[in-house]
């Protein structure tokens, strides 16, 4: 810093002087506002490019991207409707299990009962009502942990799902869905617009409205937030509702895609969903759950493994690379964020 002269007069210095002696060598300003942000990006691109290198004729292409894109759709809109709850600081671990048990319903609804497609999807989303008004009343009035309520409401969503599937695959899922759910424009399926759709919406909640305002407020500090006089139970009660909502719609997209309801599929979205949401928190906005910093960790998450696997490696991959990049991925940010503090 700049001393004071003889006559008392202080000299101001300038802003490159001010970044280069306070920072004492240290990188830029916007470097650290690069670091910060878009370390992930940047990772990804780099693992991008490498494979591309390695595997040119089975990764670098339109094929393979537009595969990806269209095969993690469901698993991406499943990943930003948690977003809602983790940011008021809630989990919701039965996000997975209402996507299966809303799979099995359309295909037991449409396929067994003759239902017409309308009314099935329309009892669908009211149950997805119904499971996160279910979830917002323990947590919030009762005041039970969300990890243990929402783990309950899994193994009950698990138990129904085998009930009314009774442990088969349900193919009677109609065609009008699976025509839906698999046409493609320019490549990609209906469910990658809506999840890109869903990204845009979310993004301006969080970032441009009070709403989304409030919802992060509820996430760094309830009671603060309460005493500020935002409503806070209800908000609380309104990212489960919507989750399990976002949950039941993904659940009959789902189907749709592989023209059938499959009992066993729905709790093998809930480790990539969790990974997927949790590190999007230190990409875009680090430190808050986010859409956009959501879209580019799957893409992470999903890009990796399918160049680790067209590399030779074996299927379990998957579930290594999801745990152990989230673990690896927040670790770094976190050591990123000490350096330039």
């Amino acid at each position: 810093m700049a001393r004071a002269t003889a006559t008392g007069n202080r000299e101001a210095p300038s802003a490159g002087a001010a970044s280069t002696s306070e920072t004492g060598g240290r990188l830029p300003a916007w470097a650290e506002v690069v670091l910060r942000r878009y370390t992930v990006v940047l990772v990804l691109v780099a693992m991008t490019v490498v494979f591309s290198v390695l595997r040119p004729y089975t990764f670098a292409t339109a094929g393979n991207f537009q595969t990806i894109a269209n095969s993690q759709s469901v698993l991406l809109i499943l990943a930003l409707g948690l977003t809602l709850p983790l940011s008021t600081g809630e989990f919701d671990l039965s996000i997975a299990s209402g996507l299966g048990f809303a799979a099995i319903l359309i295909g037991y609804l449409c396929g067994i009962l003759h239902w017409s497609l309308l009314p099935a999807v329309l009892v669908i989303l009211a149950d997805g009502v119904l499971i996160g008004a279910i979830n917002g009343l323990f947590v919030v009035r009762f005041g039970v942990n969300a990890f243990i309520v929402t783990l309950g409401t899994s193994t009950v969503l698990t138990g129904l799902t085998l009930a009314v599937s009774g442990g088969q695959v349900l193919n009677g899922v109609p065609a009008s869905l699976s025509s839906f759910a698999t046409y493609a424009l320019a490549g990609l399926a209906i469910p990658v617009y809506i999840a890109l759709a869903l990204a845009l919406l979310l993004w301006y909640v969080y970032e441009h409205t009070p709403l989304g305002r409030h919802i992060t407020f509820i996430g760094f500090g309830r009671e603060v937030a309460r005493l500020a006089g935002l409503r806070v139970d209800a908000l609380r009660a309104g990212a489960f509702i919507v989750s399990s909502v976002i949950a039941a719609g993904c659940g009959i997209l789902a189907a749709g895609q592989l023209g059938a309801a499959d009992p066993s599929a729905g709790p093998g979205y809930l480790l990539p969903a969790f990974a997927a949401a949790f590190l999007g928190t230190t990409t875009i906005r680090p430190g808050r759950f986010n859409a956009w910093g959501t879209v580019v960790a799957l893409a992470f998450l999903e890009i990796g493994v399918t160049g680790l696997e067209l590399l030779g490696a074996a299927s379990w991959v998957e579930d290594v690379f999801n745990g152990a990049a989230l673990i690896i991925a927040v670790t770094f940010a976190r050591l990123v964020s000490r350096t330039l503090d």
